[in-house]
């Protein structure tokens, strides 16, 4: 501490004159004021310490003679004793003394007058202090456990040394760090040092005190050692209790030392002394020649392998002191080993398979690789991770080792065990010139690891700009996935490389490529969360989603094609069915035809079939005639009366008896009754083809009545269809004046029917047309069929013409609905007589299923025995004649062909609208894919 004053403690005239010498100023300002001769400064000191400070032992008198207070202490805890020891004045020190000032006093580091009494080589100071320091108080500690023998030793002062043991100080008191004052003693570099540790063996030369450990387990040899301080060492191992050998914490011994900081005489010494066969190792198993060679001390190294006990071992890690010299650079101690030892292992590996070459290889050091190649040691060796020496230098940007080593003959396309080239090593380093020498040494630079990652990748990982640029400018790609699916913008979005980003972008990486995990995050998710928010604005801006964008739009994208999917389906099944239609109908049509030709064919042959019998007939007619002239008159009166009974009683349709007949008469019998079938037959097939008349007026008068009213709805009147079996009023007016127009025909039903030979119908018949009646009880039904009838009562009654008119068809129909028994007409006939079904509009009428119930019930109940066959009756009606076919049949083949041709219309229109929609898609997805690419080259 400077004795002079600063400037603040000059603030006030009383401390000036203190410090100047000025006695009268001083004591004139006293007696003006006597609180001024303990007035403090801003640390705290009084007149009375400027004083001693500045030496004024004048004024010092006269403040103490005023009654200034000789304990007093500043804010450090010193009073005026403490800073007249610590300055070495004798005089103020036996002044103050002699004012009964406190010689054990402490400040605020526990330090007392007579600990700063021992940094002065004047002795006096000392010895008046310890004249007035009690006994007990002469090892007196301070905060770090140190008395003023600890003191004096590391001040290198014999004489206090001397001092102190005389007055009974303990030099065994361990300090904080567990050192006694021999320690202190034994650690100074001057040569003089050693007297004071002879002071300090002299008191007590006992081997616990040479052996003496501190808190590290170091001795005061190793302190002595580790100065450099050989007389101190020489006097210690002088001693016969002395250990040469003794560890410390790390198992080093004070060779260890020696060895490490190259003092060669001194590691000489310790052999000497040394009486064990083995040298020790430390705790990582390194023996003091490793430490020789780190530290390139030849002579040392020289001195210990010139000693018979040491030798090159291993340490824990198998590593040498050669290879410990390769790490470090220290090519005169591998010179002075490889001297020493010609055939020295060069290649000899530690426990990871590494070489000297790969050590110094990975520290760089160039000098060192050359001593090693020319002394044939191994440029593609490679260790337990399949790492090279050229692997080492790539990753820590050893441009000079790489360019010796290749030179050398280093093999720069082999991998490691993960599958990674020098160039990924090169690239995680950042080492951009290194990754441009190996480029120009044709090394891939896409090659991926095992993982699937690039060097790209690698440098991304850690922001390295200059390296990124590097392998772009040589055709890296930036969009390479590695096997989860992360490229290089992932890793630099992730760490938060603002430039790193703008570098990829710039050479058109990918914003929104997703990884293949389960959460498929994008790079800006991985910016998401790492909250790099400038990263985060800068990949909004170039057009950067989240995965929750991307699957938005993938969604919407995915429903849009779906939509599309389902219409383009169910258009090609609309449109199979369609077709499937279509070749059912040829299918039908042309089984129709094959079925008309034969049944013409079969017509054909019962025509001549029929001429043979009528001609065979005739012939035999001619001769059963004059048979029958001679049996009459043979025949008795009795017996023809007879047979005329049993004629009577069982000629029937439905089932006759045998007679005892002649032949000849049961014959004429027979062509009685086919010539009464067939008048039936005319009067069953003339209203056939008035019916057709009639309903042919119907038909004309509807399809006149629905073209006015197609008219009316498109001048904008609408009409309202209730259900399927719903009438308006407007059809059924329309019918009304139908029904009037057909009055003005002929008479009603009841008339019709009389005259086509049902007359003499039984009450079954009656009861079936009483069903007909109730079923056609709709007043439009029965003005219908009241129409048909008076055309069918205006017909001519001529029924050979009728015959003739008709078709074949229209006989083929009738003739499989014979019916047996009494002549009947058959049901087909019937019903298209008497059902007549509303057509006031064709498109309810197609809708509605009444037509088809009430043709069908008609058909079951004139026709019970054949109610099997009715389904079939009614599908033949499309191959029948259009003449044969009842209104309702014919309205519902017309409409059904409207229907489908409306659908193919439907369906065609549906196919254009698609086909508008997605060429509109794809001209927007080419016009944004344009657009992308036009903003990233510009």
């Amino acid at each position: 501490m400077s004795c002079s004053p600063h400037g603040s403690s000059l603030a006030s005239p009383v401390h000036a004159a203190s410090i100047t010498g000025d006695k009268a100023t001083l004591l004139r300002l006293i007696s003006s004021n006597s609180e001024l001769i303990n007035q403090e400064d801003q640390l705290g000191r009084t007149p009375l310490m400027y004083s001693v400070l500045g030496d004024r032992k004048c004024v010092a008198e006269a403040l103490l003679k005023h009654g200034a207070l000789v304990n007093h202490s500043d804010r450090s805890g010193r009073t005026a004793l403490h800073l007249a020891a610590q300055s070495g004045n004798h005089r103020l020190l036996k002044l103050l003394l002699s004012r009964k000032a406190d010689c054990t006093h402490r400040d605020l580091r526990e330090i007392t007058a007579l600990h700063l009494s021992t940094r002065h080589q004047d002795t006096r100071c000392l010895a008046l202090l310890l004249k007035y320091t009690p006994p007990g108080q002469v090892d007196a500690q301070d905060q770090r456990k140190q008395t003023a023998l600890h003191w004096s030793a590391y001040y290198n002062r014999p004489r206090h040394v001397r001092l102190l043991v005389r007055h009974g100080s303990n030099i065994g008191i361990p300090d904080f760090e567990g050192k006694i004052p021999l320690h202190w003693a034994a650690g100074h570099k001057d040569p003089e040092a050693a007297l004071t540790v002879r002071c300090l063996l002299e008191a007590a030369p006992t081997e616990s005190l040479l052996n003496w450990q501190d808190y590290e387990g170091r001795t005061p040899l190793h302190l002595a050692v580790g100065d450099g301080n050989q007389e101190v060492v020489r006097l210690l191992t002088s001693y016969r209790g002395c250990n040469v050998v003794p560890y410390d914490n790390l198992f080093r011994t004070p060779l260890h030392w020696a060895a490490l900081l190259g003092h060669t005489p001194i590691a000489h010494l310790l052999l000497e002394r040394n009486n064990s066969p083995n040298i020790p190792s430390d705790s990582q198993g390194a023996t003091p020649l490793h430490y020789a060679a780190q530290g390139n001390c030849p002579d040392t190294v020289h001195v210990l392998l010139a000693h018979p006990s040491v030798r090159d071992e291993a340490d824990l890690e198998g590593r040498t002191a050669f290879m410990w010299a390769a790490g470090k650079g220290s090519d005169e101690a591998l010179k002075s080993m490889l001297e020493l030892d010609p055939e020295l292992e060069v290649n000899r590996t530690d426990k990871y398979g590494g070489t000297a070459l790969h050590a110094a290889s990975l520290s760089g050091q160039i000098s060192t690789v050359r001593i090693l190649l020319e002394s044939r040691a191994q440029v593609n060796a490679v260790d337990v991770m399949k790492h090279t020496p050229l692997f080492r230098a790539c990753e820590m940007g050893h441009r000079e080792v790489i360019y010796t080593l290749i030179k050398g003959g280093a093999k720069v396309h082999l991998v490691d065990k993960d599958g990674c080239s020098p160039l990924h090593w090169a690239a995680l380093g950042g080492n951009a010139n290194v990754c441009q020498i190996l480029i120009e040494n044709n090394i891939n630079p896409n090659a991926q690891d095992f993982e699937g990652r690039t060097p790209l990748q690698c440098a991304a990982y850690g922001g390295y700009i200059g390296c990124m640029e590097v392998l772009m400018e040589n055709k890296a790609d930036p969009n390479i996935q590695d096997k989860n699916g992360r490229t290089a913008l992932h890793w630099s979005c992730n760490n938060g490389y603002l430039d790193a980003v703008k570098l990829l972008l710039r050479y058109s990486a990918f914003p929104n490529q997703m990884e293949i995990t389960e959460e498929r995050y994008t790079p800006l998710d991985y910016a998401l969360l790492g909250g790099h928010q400038e990263v985060i604005q800068f990949m909004l801006e170039h057009g950067a989603l989240s995965i929750a964008a991307i699957q938005d739009i993938a969604a919407s994208k995915i429903q849009a094609v779906y939509k599309g999917h389902k219409v383009r389906r169910a258009f090609q099944d609309r449109k199979n069915l369609l077709m499937k239609h279509e070749q059912l109908r040829k299918d039908a049509a042309a089984k129709k035809r094959e079925c008309e030709n034969k049944r013409k064919v079969r017509a054909g042959q019962t025509d001549e079939r029929q001429k043979e019998e009528r001609h065979l007939t005739t012939h035999n007619n001619s001769d059963k005639q004059i048979q029958d002239e001679e049996g009459n008159i043979q025949c008795s009166e009795e017996w023809f009366g007879k047979k005329i009974n049993s004629n009577e009683t069982g000629g029937n349709y439905q089932g006759e008896t045998k007679s005892a007949e002649p032949k000849h008469l049961k014959h004429s019998l027979t062509q009685k009754q086919a010539r009464r079938k067939g008048n039936t037959r005319y009067q069953m097939e003339s209203p056939a083809l008035v019916i057709h008349r009639a309903e042919d007026l119907v038909q004309k008068e509807c399809s006149r009545k629905s073209h006015k009213e197609e008219r009316k709805k498109s001048n904008g009147h609408k009409e309202s269809v209730g259900s399927r079996s719903y009438i308006s009023e407007q059809d059924f007016s329309n019918n009304v004046d139908i029904a009037e127009k057909c009055k003005k025909i002929g008479h009603r039903k009841s008339a019709v029917v009389s005259k086509m030979g049902l007359c003499s119908t039984t009450e079954a018949d009656n009861e079936r047309l009483l069903q007909i009646d109730k079923v056609t009880s709709n007043p439009v039904i029965q003005r219908r069929e009241d129409c048909i009838s008076s055309a069918h009562h205006r017909e001519t009654p001529n029924k050979v013409y009728q015959e003739r008119k008709s078709s074949a068809k229209a006989r083929s129909f009738t003739d499989t609905h014979k019916p047996s028994g009494k002549p009947h007409r058959s049901p087909s006939s019937l019903l298209s007589s008497q059902i007549t079904l509303p057509t006031t509009d064709r498109t309810h009428f197609n809708s509605s299923p009444a037509s088809h119930i009430a043709v069908r019930q008609a058909i079951k109940t004139l026709h019970p025995r054949n109610a099997k066959k009715e389904g079939d009756l009614y599908n033949n009606w499309q191959n029948m004649d259009i003449e044969l076919i009842p209104l309702e049949a014919r309205l519902q083949l017309v409409e059904r062909e409207k229907a489908r041709k409306q659908l193919f219309q439907q369906k065609k229109h549906a196919a254009i609208v698609i086909q508008k929609a997605w060429r509109a898609y794809s001209e927007r997805k080419h016009l944004l894919t344009t657009r992308y690419i036009t903003s990233r080259q510009t």
